[in-house]
């Protein structure tokens, strides 16, 4: 079922009812419903803040779908937020920071509670909103097929920035020596890079990193470059490039494929 699908079925559920005891009431089963809440997670930090009920929320982001808990210690509140989580719970971040949460004024929930449960429901709106801004800001961008397109263009000017940086002590640039084991270019055109050295105790680790975001940063186009050292897998010889082993007049016969000096 569709968010917009999701929203209209309660619509329709609300009118059924003729009289705000009985949408009370039916509040109240909603509440009842709800999955247990564990009492050792009912911290400080997962209470909303402006609820004159105590009323705990958490959310788990999973498969790029954000789920919610909940609980409170007043029978209608709590019903409130069983509403609001089976509309929201199992949506992207992104519908539900995008909603305007309209079909509250719909039922006429908000103006037929008293004026502190009237500014918890905004207060528990405001807090899933918040969660799922978050989520949003947190989540990797997501590249189609035509951002993929796109940034080939740009991928070739960063490797050929790469390739401006040479090893400290081998005279071979760190990308046909293989020192690059990962490099991504996100929607925001965004560069992070995940490198390594011939040796863990390289002397001139700091500064060939640092000529390494420089160069990345001065391409057309970059807007950021961030870089993580690793030495997992640890670095070898097969890693070389073609161009490399030519450059270095290695013998290629040689099992271990030949000597660097």
């Amino acid at each position: 079922m569709t968010l917009a699908e999701k929203k209209q079925q309660v619509v329709e559920e609300f009118s059924m009812y003729d009289e705000w005891l009985d949408k009370y009431e039916y509040l109240i089963e909603l509440g009842k419903a709800l999955d247990a809440y564990p009492e050792e997670e009912k911290t400080e930090e997962k209470l909303i803040k402006g609820c004159q009920s105590r009323v705990w929320l958490d959310g788990e982001t999973k498969d790029g779908k954000l789920y919610f808990r909940a609980d409170s210690d007043a029978i209608i509140t709590k019903g409130i937020i069983s509403l609001l989580i089976s509309v929201y719970s199992g949506r992207t971040p992104e519908e539900i920071a995008a909603d305007d949460f309209g079909f509250v004024n719909e039922i006429g929930l908000r103006e037929n509670l008293s004026p502190t449960r009237a500014n918890g429901l905004v207060s528990m709106i405001e807090t899933i909103k918040k969660m799922a801004q978050d989520a949003v800001s947190k989540a990797p961008a997501v590249l189609t097929a035509e951002d993929v397109a796109a940034l080939q263009p740009l991928y070739a000017d960063v490797i050929l920035a790469l390739k401006q940086v040479y090893d400290p002590e081998i005279p071979v640039n760190i990308y046909d020596l293989g020192l690059i084991y990962e490099l991504n270019i996100d929607k925001d055109r965004k560069v992070s890079i995940l490198m390594t050295f011939t040796a863990p105790n390289c002397p001139m680790a700091d500064e060939v990193m640092h000529e390494v975001e420089e160069s990345v940063k001065r391409v057309p186009g970059v807007t950021g470059c961030t870089i993580e050292l690793t030495f997992e897998p640890v670095w070898d010889r097969s890693m070389l490039s073609e161009e490399a082993r030519v450059e270095l007049g290695m013998d290629y016969e040689e099992d271990d494929y030949g000597k660097l000096s």
